[in-house]
């Protein structure tokens, strides 16, 4: 665990923070847009599995019954493609900015708290997997990959909301410390 840890230190650097950023503002700007235009015919009439806290395994079957045969391989591929970059871009401007904020604040251990945006990138592929599993399958109903979707999607949201409690504890935190170290000095 302890060589775990070190890698999750040297990896949150600023220049690596500033790729982060830059791969993220590319994702929302660009590939976001083109996502959303190419599986929205599919999704006015039914949800979207990654975007629920909870789906029920009817709720999934009826999303994936008004999505079609169409709907479905397009949303299978952007799966296997886009939303599994996705992810890692997130998960990466994550991890980098709260190893560093908290490192800052708080010192290196405190840093290893970053490891739990892992837990959000696991869950968001496990999401995915299942999903790409039921949908492949319908009409066929496989109810332990529904419910084991519905339990990843919560897990997700949760770690996520987590996450981003860090995120922001950070953004708030860093600048005080920084303020009160220079008083402090005086």
């Amino acid at each position: 665990m302890h060589a775990f840890y070190s890698f999750l230190n040297r990896i949150c650097t600023v220049p690596v923070l500033i790729i982060a950023v830059i791969v993220f503002a590319c994702f929302i700007a660009c590939f976001l847009p083109m996502q959303k235009a190419a599986t929205a015919q599919y999704t006015e009439n039914a949800g979207s599995i990654g975007l629920s806290f909870f789906p029920m395994p009817d709720t999934v079957y009826d999303w994936a019954e008004a999505y079609g045969p169409e709907g479905r391989r397009a949303f299978i591929k952007t799966w296997l493609t886009y939303d599994f970059f996705w992810p890692l871009s997130f998960t990466t401007l994550y991890l980098v900015f709260i190893g560093i904020t908290l490192r800052y604040v708080h010192e290196p251990k405190a840093a290893r708290l970053c490891a739990l945006v892992l837990v959000t990138l696991a869950m968001d592929y496990l999401e995915n997997i299942l999903a790409i599993i039921i949908m492949s399958w319908y009409p066929v109903r496989l109810e332990a990959a529904a419910w084991g979707l519905a339990g990843a999607n919560a897990l997700k949201w949760m770690s996520m909301g987590a996450a981003s409690a860090l995120f922001f504890y950070g953004m708030v935190a860093v600048p005080m410390c920084f303020v009160y170290r220079k008083i402090r000095k005086i």
